[in-house]
């Protein structure tokens, strides 16, 4: 929340508050920063200007091999010329190693020269739309200033000479580099051309520029082919008409036999062998249909067709196989005739069709080149493609070639960029380091910094409480008064001391002197203050503002319990040093002296009883001595004078340790005592030490969390109120507020007029 957040008054009271750490920091960097002024060595750095020369000859005629950025360039000089070999030669030259070094050593030595280097550079011109450098500057740093000069001219020479070396290492490097990509372009190239020379004696006859050849060769054969199947055509019809030819003349001369054979004709044309072999036949054929092939009759029949043809056979001087009954052998020379004919017609369609096939073959094959001829063009296509970019780039290489030499010659001749020296390296006179004003002014900011930070650091680590507000957001409970602190009364000028203590006669009636160095004692008595009976500024500081605010508190409280008569108020505290006795002392001395309340303090902290010290009363008998039945309850109980002011202290057993059962008698003497008074404040001790507040809290109708300002954390206070079990409704009473964060008028008040301040 932002109201917990500091404020600039905030961090004004830490740096009050941390003033003693804050200087402390800062003195002791200080020092280390003159230390350092005084302690570091003395170094001298001599600088050189080394100017950038462009080409000698104009780009349009040459061009320079040597690409990149001067900046690269540089970059890769520096990086060569601070090498360790280079570096070891100059620390030799110039004897910066000495005899008894150890390797170490030298390391070290070459480590300080690579930081002594500087190289500047600065953009003076501008070239396609980039910034180009027209000269760099060169230095080195070394407590002797002779020796940094000399070593910043060998520097200087170097980067000239490896500049040199660099851009013929480049040219050359570029020369055989297109040296090697041209060969091997070559070699890709006529790898290629046999590639594709490959292809067309692979691909013979389906090569696009065949296309028109392969058309017109298969017009021709579907030609042929047309003419063929008409030759076939004629060929099949004179093969039918002789077939039926010889079938009437071999029937014609079957009706001969027939018919000589029932004559008795002899003749050859009625040979009754010839007969007997047809009807032996045709009997077989007969039998055949209805019987095996080894049925007797069958059988029978076959032998006798062989003894008729063997007779046949030497009848007429044939082979048993030529022996049949439509043989032309055994028929008359004019079916003879027929039949050959037949025959030579029939070897012609076989002939013809022999063609046809062959033709079609054919047809068949140039449709193919036809068809495949697309994919082979696509093919040659990107062989020819990538032979022609592969010529390209041969071109390429080759005129890159030729400018790689011309740009070698160029360098060799020295007659491209150049490093040149412009202004030659200075003896310095001044030292550059140690730079003593801004060591000391480092040192002063390094020890405001470490300072500053380390005391907002401390606060931030442990939030605290520093205003009202804070406490009020925090734990939700209303402030009744924010208390500063009692040092503020006891110091600062005479006349904020007079208005606080009034007038020497006034201030001869304060207890411990009765002069006017009152407050010289004071301050010498500040080591003693919160256990003495100063605490009580209500009475000794009537007019201070820790006074006024007491009586602001005394006014809330009894605003807050108006309707309610003979109150019981608990003091408390989450820790040990709050102020919870002096709160407790101060508004009741407000209730009984300023409200004209008769008002009751009982101290019941136990363990650390101070309400008799503060109040200046005797500490014997008490609380204690009461409840453990050695003293009566009237007897323990003591008024201050001219005030409605009494005060029950412990007593004298009131630092041992006393039972929680005697403590919970304190409810039947609260009890009692209530009706004679109208306030009765409980002097409780600290809420998370001991185990006796939840008993008191019981006892009380309102209860005053009292808290140190930027001194406990907010942890332990939230924490602390958190573990109380009291239902009774609370207020907060602030303490050690710091003057800064007072209102000024609020010093004012009690310096105007004169006598006893009462709260309005």
């Amino acid at each position: 929340m932002n109201s917990l957040e500091f404020r600039f008054e905030d961090y004004i009271n830490i740096v009050q508050r941390r003033k003693w750490l804050i200087l402390s920091v800062i003195l002791g960097t200080m020092v280390i920063a003159t230390v350092l002024c005084f302690v570091l060595p003395e170094s001298f750095r001599s600088t050189t200007t080394v100017l950038v020369e462009g080409q000698k000859i104009p780009e349009s005629y040459v061009k320079s091999v040597v690409e990149g950025t001067i900046e690269g360039r540089l970059s890769s000089i520096q990086q060569v010329v601070m090498s360790r070999s280079l570096l070891s030669q100059i620390a030799e030259e110039f004897k910066l190693y000495r005899s008894d070094m150890s390797p170490e050593d030298r390391e070290s030595v070459l480590s300080s020269m690579r930081k002594s280097i500087k190289v500047t550079t600065a953009e003076t011109g501008h070239a396609k739309g980039r910034n180009t450098i027209e000269a760099f500057s060169i230095s080195f740093a070394h407590k002797d200033p002779a020796i940094a000069m000399r070593i910043t001219e060998r520097f200087a020479s170097q980067f000239i000479e490896q500049n040199l070396r660099i851009r013929e290492q480049i040219v050359e490097g570029a020369s055989d580099f297109l040296e090697q990509e041209l060969r091997m372009a070559k070699e890709r190239l006529e790898e290629q051309e046999r590639s594709i020379s490959s292809f067309k004696s692979q691909y013979m006859g389906e090569l696009p520029q065949q296309m028109e050849a392969n058309l017109r060769s298969l017009d021709r054969l579907q030609m042929d082919l047309n003419a063929t199947r008409e030759n076939m055509q004629t060929a099949t019809n004179r093969v039918a008409l002789l077939e039926k030819e010889v079938n009437e003349a071999a029937s014609s001369t079957t009706t001969q036999m027939t018919n000589g054979s029932a004559s008795g004709n002899q003749s050859r044309g009625g040979d009754p062998l010839i007969t007997r072999l047809a009807d032996l036949e045709r009997t077989l054929t007969t039998l055949s249909a209805e019987y095996r092939e080894t049925y007797p009759d069958i059988v029978q029949t076959r032998q006798e067709i062989e003894a008729v043809k063997s007779q046949l056979a030497i009848k007429y001087g044939v082979t048993k196989d030529d022996v049949t009954p439509g043989s032309s052998k055994l028929i008359d020379p004019m079916l003879r005739d027929l039949m050959r004919q037949r025959d030579e017609a029939k070897n012609e369609v076989g002939l013809l069709k022999e063609r046809l096939r062959r033709l079609g073959e054919q047809v068949k094959a140039y449709e193919g080149r036809v068809e495949r001829t697309p994919a082979r063009e696509q093919d040659l296509m990107i062989l020819i493609r990538d032979s022609d970019n592969m010529q390209k780039n041969y071109q390429s290489l080759l005129e890159k070639k030729l400018n790689a030499r011309v740009a070698e010659s160029l360098e060799k001749r020295q007659k491209g960029e150049q490093f040149r020296i412009l202004d030659p390296a200075n003896l310095p006179v001044t030292p550059e380091s140690p730079n003593r004003p801004l060591i000391l002014v480092g040192g002063l900011v390094v020890g405001c910094g470490l300072g500053f930070g380390s005391a907002f650091g401390l606060e931030m680590l442990r939030p605290a409480f520093r205003r009202s507000e804070d406490a009020e957001i925090v734990l939700g409970l209303p402030v009744l008064a924010s208390i500063p602190a009692f040092s503020s009364v006891f110091s600062g000028s005479e006349s904020m001391r007079r208005a606080a203590f009034g007038s020497r006669e006034q201030r001869k009636l304060l207890p411990g002197s009765q002069s006017d160095s009152l407050s010289g004692q004071l301050v010498e008595r500040g080591a003693e203050f919160e256990s003495a009976s100063w605490n009580l500024v209500s009475k000794w500081s009537p007019r201070s503002m820790v006074a006024e605010q007491f009586r602001v508190a005394a006014t809330r409280l009894s605003l807050m319990t108006s309707e309610q008569r003979n109150t019981v108020v608990l003091v408390t505290s989450a820790l040990v040093g709050e102020g919870k006795t002096s709160t407790a002392v101060n508004l009741s001395y407000i209730l009984a002296q300023e409200l004209d309340k008769k008002t009751l303090l009982i101290d019941c902290d136990l363990k650390r009883p101070m309400v008799h010290s503060y109040t200046n009363i005797p500490a014997t008998p008490g609380l204690v001595d009461y409840l453990v039945g050695e003293q009566p309850l009237e007897a323990c109980i003591k008024k201050m004078e001219d005030v409605p002011l009494w005060v029950l202290p412990t007593g004298t057993s009131g630092r041992g340790v006393l039972e929680l059962s005697k403590i919970r008698q304190l409810s039947r003497v609260i009890q009692d005592l209530r009706p004679r008074f109208d306030y009765i404040l409980i002097d409780a001790p600290p809420i998370l030490p001991l185990a006796d507040l939840n008993v008191l809290s019981s006892m009380a109708d309102l209860m005053i969390l009292v808290i140190r300002a930027g001194r406990t954390g907010r942890d332990v206070v939230d924490k602390a109120y958190r573990s109380l079990r009291s239902s009774c409704p609370a207020g907060i009473v602030l303490t050690g507020v710091d003057s800064v964060s007072t209102p000024y008028y609020m010093y004012q008040y009690g310096t105007q007029g004169t006598g006893t301040s009462r709260h309005a």
